[in-house]
């Protein structure tokens, strides 16, 4: 026996335009008769509660006629009504406070950036400066610093940009700034907020290192932090974070034998060229980073932006 179930629902709300069929059947099978009879109960507790919800005054759909008709036939509609992503937008403030914008996206991307991101970072920071601390009088403060600093900016630029965060649909979906902008923010925030700790853990040592001083320690740091998360960022952006971190830490590793001499001459010459800062460097750095952000958007395996 076949058993008219998709039918019940609209059989049972009245609006089955031939219910003669279904009627004669649930007549016959107490099995349909009894769901027809839980679709009736449901559409008495639904028509009841839509009785009790008072119904829109004029007032509105002549606010919503003057706002349609404001727009015009030939108005290009955003393609998602929603508030924008950094601050609330008021009339004449997007040409005259940008600084504003700006601020509010990295406000948020702050939020957005998951948690062990910020606890790894400032662990590998303070142990980072710790250990230098103690071998200081060594004078092995700048080699320690150069070798926990970039790879925690590597590893934060993995956690907080790569693939695996949230899908791009979704953002797009939630605002209609760039994904682009939204990416080079969140790249923004969490470089600034290693390098700014750096800095702080780089003036508490430069007493304890009066041959390498305050510049030395920063150029110790800064120079492979460069190349280290452009590489991160670039491969996590455009294929996976595991990826980027994986690039990074060979890399990291090449820096770590060419300082003990356990490399060629010349392998161990063209890492520390790499690593050391200068325009060629930060330049290809850049090239990278940009290219990342121009064809994240595009891929078709990318399911996420930040």
């Amino acid at each position: 026996m076949n058993h008219p179930t998709e039918l019940l629902p609209d059989y049972a709300a009245g609006v089955l335009a031939n219910p003669a069929a279904v009627e004669a059947h649930v007549r016959t099978c107490a099995e349909c008769a009894a769901e027809a009879e839980s679709w009736g109960k449901v559409r008495s507790a639904v028509a009841g509660r839509a009785a009790a919800v008072a119904a829109p005054t004029p007032s509105v759909f002549a606010a919503i006629r003057e706002r349609i008709g404001a727009a015009g036939p030939s108005a290009t509609p955003r393609p998602h009504p929603v508030p924008e992503y950094a601050v609330p937008r008021y009339a004449g403030e997007v040409g005259r406070r940008p600084w504003r914008r700006a601020l509010g996206l990295l406000t948020r991307q702050w939020t957005l950036v998951r948690w062990p991101v910020w606890v790894v970072s400032v662990a590998a920071l303070v142990i980072g400066g710790v250990v230098a601390a103690r071998v200081s009088p060594a004078g092995l403060a700048p080699q320690v610093l150069a070798a926990v600093i970039p790879l925690a900016a590597a590893l934060a630029v993995a956690g907080a940009c790569g693939s695996d965060r949230e899908p791009v649909g979704e953002l797009v979906a939630a605002t209609p700034t760039s994904p682009r902008v939204v990416l080079l923010a969140r790249l923004t925030l969490v470089l600034g907020v290693i390098g700014a700790g750096s800095l702080l853990v780089t003036l508490a040592l430069a007493p304890l290192e009066p041959v390498a001083g305050l510049l030395g320690l920063t150029a110790a740091w800064f120079g492979p932090l460069v190349p280290l998360s452009a590489l991160s960022f670039t491969l996590s952006v455009l294929w996976r974070p595991s990826v980027g971190v994986g690039a990074a830490t060979a890399l990291w590793l090449l820096r770590l034998l060419a300082m003990t001499g356990a490399l060629d001459r010349a392998v161990a010459a063209a890492v520390e060229r790499l690593c050391t800062p200068g325009a060629g460097v930060l330049t290809g750095a850049a090239a990278l980073v940009a290219v990342a952000v121009l064809l994240s958007p595009r891929l078709p395996h990318r399911r996420a932006s930040f």
